[in-house]
C-alpha cells in the first residue's frame, strides 16, 4: 500500500480539477438563486407579523408624532400592525444602538432625527456607527431651522443680530434644544462661520421650556425648527430673523434664509427625521418599506397631520437618506471638533 506522502505528491488529473470546479460553481449558483428566491419571498410576505418603530426620544415630541403618523398610515396600507415603542436616553443613543444591534429582519426599525449624525462626533462611543451600523430606508420628514429672538432684544434683521453678537459676546444668550443636538450645532456653526465671539449657549431638554423662557425674556435667542415659532411670531411675541435651509420655508415664506441675509451663500441645514433598519436587512425588504412609505407620505391625511406640526413629507428612498447621513456626519464633525465639544 503506497505511503500517504506518496499519495499527496501524486498529480491530480486536470479533468478531475475541472469537474470539481464546475461542481463548486454550480453549487454557488444554486445557493445564490435560492437566496434570491428566499429574499423575494420574504419581501412579498412582509410584514408577516407586527413591526416595531423604536423612537429614542420622549412621547409627544416631534419624532414621536412622525413615527405614530407613519405607523398608522402603514398599518392601514399594509394590513399589519406597526407599533411605536419608546427607548429613551443618552441623547437618543440608547434606542439607536438597540436597533443597530437588532435582528436584521425588518421587524425592528428606528425613527430618529439628524441628531443621529451629530452624536457620531459628539460622543466618542455612541454605541453604533451611523454609516455602517444601519440600513437607510427613507427620509420621512424635513423642516427648516430658524434663528429666533425675543421681541425686545432690539434687533429686527440677521445683520443687526450679528452686530449685536459682536458687541455683547458672552452677554448674549442663545438657547437650543440640548447640547449636541442639531439645534445647538447649527447655532455654533453659524457663529464659527461668521467669525463671531462666543456667546452663552443655554441647552434645554426640548423646545417647550426654551420657548417659554424666550417669551419671558430669560434668554435672548434660540435656534430650533421653525414650526415651533410661527404662531408666536405672527402675534409679535418673538421675531424670526432667518431660516437655516437653502430655500425659504413654506410655513414662513416671508422669512429670508441665512444664505440670503449673509455672505454664507452655501449655508444649508435641514432638520430631518429618517427611518432606519439594522445592517444586513434584506434589500427587497428595505425597498418595499421605502416604496410603501413614499406612498403613505403622499396621502392627503398624512400630509395634513404632518403639516399641522409644520413638517414637510420626504420619502426620497434609501440612497437620498444615506447621502444626507454622510453629509451631516462630515459637517457636524468639523463643527464639533473645532468647538471642542466632544464628550465621553
Amino acid at each position: 500500500m503506497p505511503h500517504i506522502s506518496a499519495l499527496l505528491r501524486a498529480p491530480i488529473p486536470l479533468g478531475a480539477i475541472l469537474r470539481s470546479l464546475s461542481a463548486f460553481a454550480l453549487a454557488v449558483s444554486a445557493y445564490l438563486v435560492a437566496t434570491q428566491i428566499c429574499s423575494a419571498d420574504e419581501a412579498a410576505n412582509y410584514p408577516a407579523r407586527p413591526v416595531r418603530f423604536i423612537v429614542p426620544s420622549g412621547a409627544g415630541g416631534t419624532t414621536d408624532i412622525v413615527a405614530r403618523t407613519v405607523a398608522h398610515a402603514l398599518s392601514q396600507s399594509l394590513g399589519a400592525a406597526f407599533l411605536v415603542e419608546q427607548k429613551v436616553g443618552g441623547n437618543t443613543n440608547i434606542g439607536s444602538a438597540y436597533v443597530s444591534k437588532a435582528v436584521p429582519d425588518g421587524y425592528t426599525l428606528l425613527v430618529n432625527t439628524d441628531t443621529l449624525t451629530s452624536n457620531m462626533t459628539m460622543y466618542k462611543d455612541p454605541g453604533y456607527d451611523v454609516i455602517n451600523g444601519f440600513a437607510s430606508v427613507t427620509m420621512l420628514t424635513k423642516a427648516a431651522g430658524a434663528l429666533v429672538v425675543r421681541k425686545d432684544l432690539g434687533v429686527s434683521t440677521l445683520e443687526e443680530f450679528v452686530t449685536l453678537a459682536r458687541q455683547k459676546g458672552k452677554a448674549l444668550s442663545v438657547a437650543s434644544t440640548g447640547t449636541g443636538t442639531v439645534s445647538h450645532l447649527t447655532g455654533v456653526m453659524f457663529r464659527q462661520r461668521m467669525d463671531l465671539p462666543e456667546w452663552t449657549d443655554v441647552p434645554y431638554q426640548g423646545t417647550a421650556k426654551a420657548i417659554t423662557d424666550l417669551l419671558g425674556g430669560h434668554v435672548d435667542a434660540i435656534v430650533a425648527m421653525i414650526p415651533n415659532f410661527v404662531s408666536q411670531a405672527a402675534s409679535g411675541d418673538i421675531k424670526i430673523l432667518a431660516v437655516t435651509t437653502k430655500d425659504r420655508s413654506p410655513v414662513a415664506p416671508g422669512i429670508p434664509t441665512i444664505a440670503e441675509a449673509t455672505a454664507l451663500k452655501d449655508f444649508d441645514v435641514s432638520n430631518w427625521t429618517g427611518l432606519f433598519a439594522p445592517p444586513g436587512t434584506l434589500g427587497p425588504v428595505v425597498e418595499k418599506l421605502a416604496s410603501k412609505v413614499a406612498l403613505v407620505l403622499k396621502d392627503s391625511a398624512t400630509v395634513q397631520k404632518l403639516a399641522a406640526v409644520g413638517l414637510e413629507p420626504a420619502g426620497d428612498g434609501p440612497d437620498a437618506l444615506a447621502r444626507a447621513v454622510q453629509g451631516n456626519v462630515t459637517q457636524w464633525r468639523n463643527v464639533v471638533l473645532r468647538a471642542k465639544l466632544q464628550t465621553n
